[in-house]
C-alpha cells in the first residue's frame, strides 16, 4: 500500500504514466501484453455541509487528488480495466477508496458521457432516452460527419441526383470495365497477354468479355434495351440441340425488352477483322472482304434456319423441362454483327473517304444484320458510362 501510495503522491497532473509491458496470464507464455496507464487529478476542494452539536456548519473541504487507472492490451489499445481511485487518512496510514468499470461498464460510461453531448433535448422538460435509440444518434452522427467531409463530392452528387449505392457499385464497375474495353481495343500487347491468359482466341476473348458485360450489348446496340434471355448465357444454340435440335451457336441469343418481347441474333468476330479487300474491285471501289460477308451470309442463315423451326413464338423451360413463363417471338428477328474498326480507314494524314464511303454503302444497304464495329460499340458504351455520371 505504501509504495502505490507513495507512486501516487509523486505523480503530476500534466503528465500520463505508463507501465512496462505485462502478461495477461502470467502462466501462458503466449499470453496478450497489457500496460497500465494512470492520470492524476487535483482539486481545490469544495464546500460542504455537516451537522455540528445540533447545528448546521458550512465547511471547506480540503484539497484532494483523483487517479484513473486505465489497465488495456498493447496490441489493439482497447480496455481491460478502468478504476478512479483515491487515498485518505485513517490514523497513521493512507486508506485506498476506489471503484473499478470492465470492458462493458467503460463502454456504457464512454457513450453516456458521448449522449450528454449529442443527445436532443426537447422543450425543457424531463426526457427518457433507450439505449438503441441512443446508439443511432451516436453512430449515424459520427459516421454520417465522417462520410460529408472525406466524400465531400460524392455527397453532393448524391444529393443532387439521388442515385442509390447500388447504382454507385454499378458504374464503379462499368467505368472499370470501360477502360478494359479500352484496352482490348487498342493495346495490342494486353489483347495477346488476356487471350494467352484465358486460352482463348481472340472471338472467344470478346465472347467472355461481352458474357460478363451484357449491359454493352443492352444498351449499345440499339435504342431498344436488349437483355440476353432469362437465366441463360450470351451464347445459345440456335436451331440446336439445346433449343431446336442440332444446328449452329449464335454467339449471343438476345431478346428486346418491352410490353413484348422478340428475339434478336449477334453474331462477335474479331475487332482486327478486315472489313474490305486490301485491293481494289474497280477504280475507288472496294468489296467487302470475305470474313465480313462471310459473317453477314452466317448471320442469315442462322435467323433463316430459327425461322424454320420457330414460326411465330417460342416458351423457354428449365432443366427438367418445365416452362418458366417465358414468351419471345420471332417476326423478322433483329440481327448484329459486330466486326472491325473503323481505324482501318484511317492513316496518319486522315481518313480515306473512299474505302470508308465503300463500306457505308455496303453495310447501309444491308438490313440484315446491322453491322456495328467494335470501335462504335465501345463509343456507345462510353457515352452510357458518361451520362450516368452526369445523370
Amino acid at each position: 500500500m505504501s509504495e502505490n501510495y507513495d507512486y501516487f503522491r509523486r505523480r503530476l497532473p500534466n503528465k500520463t504514466y505508463i507501465s512496462r509491458k505485462f502478461p495477461e496470464t502470467a502462466s501462458d507464455e503466449d499470453s496478450r501484453s497489457l500496460r497500465i496507464a494512470y492520470k492524476v487529478f487535483d482539486t481545490d476542494g469544495g464546500i460542504s455541509l455537516i451537522r455540528r452539536l445540533g447545528e448546521t456548519i458550512i465547511q471547506k473541504s480540503p484539497a484532494e487528488r483523483n487517479q484513473i487507472k486505465a489497465t488495456f492490451y498493447e496490441d489493439d489499445r482497447s480496455l481491460s480495466r478502468l478504476t478512479i481511485q483515491k487515498f485518505i487518512r485513517k490514523g497513521t496510514s493512507p486508506q485506498e477508496l476506489y471503484f473499478s468499470f470492465g470492458p462493458a461498464e467503460i463502454l456504457r460510461l464512454f457513450r453516456f458521457i458521448q449522449s450528454l453531448q449529442k443527445v436532443p433535448l426537447l422543450d425543457g422538460q424531463t426526457m427518457s432516452v433507450t439505449d438503441d435509440e441512443l446508439e443511432k444518434i451516436l453512430l449515424s452522427s459520427d459516421q454520417v460527419r465522417r462520410l460529408v467531409s472525406e466524400n465531400q463530392p460524392l455527397v453532393l452528387e448524391m444529393l443532387r441526383s439521388e442515385i442509390t449505392p447500388s447504382d454507385i457499385v454499378a458504374l464503379s464497375y462499368r467505368k472499370k470495365q470501360l477502360d478494359r474495353f479500352h484496352k482490348l481495343l487498342f493495346d495490342p500487347a494486353y489483347f495477346k497477354e488476356q487471350a494467352s491468359d484465358l486460352n482463348k482466341t481472340e472471338e472467344a476473348l470478346w465472347q467472355a468479355f461481352f458474357e460478363e458485360n451484357k449491359w454493352v450489348f443492352g444498351y449499345g446496340l440499339t435504342y431498344l434495351f436488349l437483355s440476353s434471355l432469362d437465366g441463360s448465357k450470351l451464347e445459345q444454340t440456335v436451331a440446336g440441340s439445346d433449343i431446336w435440335g442440332k444446328g449452329k451457336r449464335a454467339d449471343a441469343l438476345m431478346k428486346t425488352r418491352g410490353a413484348i418481347e422478340a428475339l434478336c441474333f449477334v453474331e462477335i468476330k474479331k475487332h482486327t477483322t478486315s472489313l474490305l479487300k486490301s485491293a481494289q474491285y474497280r477504280s475507288e471501289c472496294w468489296v467487302p472482304s470475305d470474313e465480313l460477308a462471310g459473317g453477314v451470309a452466317q448471320s442469315q442463315i442462322t435467323v433463316a434456319n430459327t425461322l424454320k423451326r420457330v414460326v411465330e413464338k417460342f416458351e423457354t423451360t428449365d432443366e427438367d423441362g418445365n416452362l418458366t413463363g417465358e414468351q419471345v417471338f420471332s417476326y423478322q428477328p433483329r440481327s448484329f454483327l459486330v466486326v472491325g474498326s473503323l481505324s482501318e480507314f484511317q492513316s496518319s494524314n486522315g481518313t480515306n473517304s473512299k474505302k470508308y464511303r465503300s463500306f457505308e454503302l455496303y453495310r447501309r444497304n444491308t438490313a440484315r444484320p446491322e453491322i456495328i464495329t467494335f470501335d462504335e460499340l465501345y463509343e456507345r458504351a462510353r457515352f452510357i458510362v458518361a451520362s450516368e455520371e452526369q445523370a
